[in-house]
């Protein structure tokens, strides 16, 4: 088992233990600043540990002609609210985390204060982007959807010279929303083997929050899920978004299960019962009788007294006073 250690500024997260809880807000304030405020301060009630936008210009991520750019177009991100949000996260003590789909986007997020980079899946194979990321020196967060692992190495190689604690994988399907026959949550083992000194985390694109818990189980220590304030929005990510009541149930629940996980380490506590198991009489035997197994049994009792393992110390040994029926034995009863 593989433990990982993920460090934004002088946060550090670890698989089984303390999990980084992303809120992908993504494309759903809807170019409302409003509603971008009211899903800042809702995930921060929900337990997030961030929150995390995309910044892109339509124009640059497709062609001109695509039949998508009037859609996407209504959905860009103000760069104007950026210094906003940071402000809002900092004050919310949420960190500001965010994809950035063209090199511009990069060093606006590094001016604003932008806390980790996120690669978007097809964003993997952009390396003049992914380079632009490396440059910034900020933790990193690279989405494999869009990906096999030749390709993830081939991105990886981009950040080798990147401390391991500044770089993860997520595993993600590219799929909205995922089926439960699709989600593969074993591929959080293969990358956890295959890329054994790197972070694995989960990007969640299913509806509802077992595949989330479960990756958590599997050692995932990054956990996205996108959020909504209403499913029934319009938009393009609203329905396969959590709402913020469901999301507080799954935070609650990652919390209770690392928490339920504790330590690699076998300890006794103060609290828990302690039973031992000594050894006692079966009948009253008299002073001078040597002890046989027929008249020995081996009972529950709640001070250490002859151990039940050390019953055959005890055979031939000589009784040095009388002693009850049911009586639990003790050293100084026996002629040495």
């Amino acid at each position: 088992m593989n433990l990982n250690t993920f460090k934004i500024k002088k946060k550090v997260y670890n698989n089984y233990e303390k999990i980084l809880v992303i809120g992908e807000i993504g494309s759903n304030h809807d170019n409302s600043f409003n509603k971008c405020k009211r899903l800042i301060i809702e995930a921060k009630k929900a337990g997030c540990d961030a929150v995390k936008f995309q910044l892109f210009k339509s124009h640059k991520l497709l062609e001109k002609k695509h039949p998508a750019q009037k859609i996407l177009k209504k959905y860009e991100l103000n760069t104007q609210w950026l210094k906003k949000i940071k402000k809002l996260c900092n004050q919310n003590k949420l960190l500001f985390i965010c994809s950035p789909f063209y090199t511009e986007a990069v060093k606006l997020l590094k001016k604003c204060g932008c806390d980790a980079i996120k690669i978007a899946s097809p964003e993997i194979k952009n390396f003049t982007l992914l380079k632009e990321v490396y440059k910034s020196k900020l933790p990193v967060i690279i989405s494999t959807g869009d990906a096999n692992l030749k390709i993830i190495k081939r991105a990886l190689n981009v950040f080798e010279k990147h401390n391991n604690n500044k770089i993860a994988i997520l595993h993600c399907i590219s799929q909205y929303p995922t089926t439960e026959e699709n989600i593969n949550l074993n591929n959080i083992s293969l990358l956890k083997k295959e890329f054994s000194k790197i972070n694995v985390g989960f990007s969640d694109h299913t509806i509802g929050k077992n595949a989330a818990l479960m990756a958590v189980g599997l050692g995932a220590n990054i956990i996205e899920k996108h959020i909504t304030l209403n499913k029934k929005n319009i938009g393009p990510d609203h329905a396969i978004s959590m709402e913020i009541s469901t999301l507080k149930n799954l935070i609650k629940d990652i919390r209770q299960f690392s928490a339920m996980y504790g330590k690699k380490k076998k300890i006794r506590h103060k609290f828990e019962n302690t039973v031992y198991i000594n050894v006692f009489t079966i009948n009253g035997q008299k002073k001078g009788t040597k002890l046989k197994s027929n008249n020995l049994i081996c009972k529950r009792d709640f001070k250490r007294k002859v151990d039940s393992y050390k019953l055959p110390l005890l055979l031939n040994k000589t009784l040095l006073r009388d002693v009850p029926d049911d009586y639990p034995l003790k050293w100084d009863d026996i002629k040495k």
